[in-house]
């Protein structure tokens, strides 16, 4: 029996969705890094939103992001940095923010927030 449209049209329109499903996983928990915003003059984490307007490394406005790969440790909020760089990370490399707020390692995972490429 020949696809009439309508299911046709239905199939593509599945696809399509688990497609986004599986790239919206893999966004939000196949990072390579974490990238954490901190306080400039305290060095210490604080919440990612005082970071959100911003997507690079560096300094905006007195905070900015430290960047910690998989298998290190990354701060809690409100605990000194250390393990990671404020240098973005290599190219072809990607980064989410909303990391847990109470720290821990960097694996698969984690993650609440968007994900960043930083190379093609």
């Amino acid at each position: 029996m020949p696809m009439t449209r309508k299911s046709a049209a239905v199939t593509v329109g599945a696809v399509a969705l688990a497609s986004v499903g599986v790239y919206a996983a893999v966004q939000d928990d196949d990072h390579d890094y974490a990238g954490v915003c901190v306080e400039e003059t305290t060095q210490k984490r604080v919440a990612d939103d005082q970071c959100d307007d911003h997507r690079t490394g560096g300094f905006h406005g007195g905070h900015g992001w430290y960047f910690v790969a998989r298998g290190v440790a990354a701060p809690a909020v409100g605990s000194p940095v250390s393990g990671g760089s404020f240098t973005a990370p290599p190219r072809s490399q990607s980064w989410g923010t909303g990391f847990k707020a109470d720290g821990g390692v960097v694996t698969r995972g984690g993650f609440s927030g968007h994900g960043f490429s930083v190379g093609g």
